[in-house]
């Protein structure tokens, strides 16, 4: 994990436990049992059930599941990118599925929270590399959305870890 990132991860962990949640990081590989533990809450919440990209997994005091979480982290004030698996996730777990970007983390780091981005006016730029069915799809080759520093931070919730 680049610094950039780092500092927007660490924003996003002290924010969540400020609230009183506990926070597991899973953007390195999901701990044995909390991926399928995942899978089984959001079936029950109606979605696909399949195992969601995020960078944080989110509880309550009572260890239920109440978010997760993807974090951006950019030096600047820059617009934010999801790729097709980022973007299905978050479509897939609605409400449950938040937002979390950090910006100036190179200087006086901000974090806005965006629950439910799935509202936010997602655009392709980049279309996904055509693959064979069955084949692996890299990162690299999924599709790219953007949508832009001025619409996280209007629809966003900037608040102070």
């Amino acid at each position: 994990m680049n610094p950039v990132e780092q500092v927007a991860v660490d924003l996003a962990i002290r924010y969540e436990r400020a609230q009183g949640r506990t926070v597991t990081y899973v953007g390195d590989g999901w701990p044995p049992g909390l991926g399928g533990e995942v899978m089984e809450w959001g079936r029950r919440r109606g979605c696909a059930g399949v195992r969601p990209t995020c960078d944080l997994v989110s509880r309550a005091g009572d260890g239920s599941i109440v978010r997760l979480i993807e974090v951006k982290g950019r030096g600047d004030r820059t617009s934010v990118d999801l790729v097709d698996r980022q973007r299905n996730a978050m479509l897939d777990y609605g409400g449950a599925w938040w937002l979390y970007v950090a910006v100036n983390c190179e200087s006086k780091p901000e974090l806005f929270l965006v629950e439910d981005p799935g509202r936010l006016p997602w655009e392709l730029v980049t279309p996904p590399a055509v693959i064979p069915e069955g084949a692996y799809r890299p990162v690299r080759a999924e599709g790219r959305w953007h949508a832009s520093h001025d619409t996280v931070r209007a629809l966003g919730k900037r608040v102070r870890p």
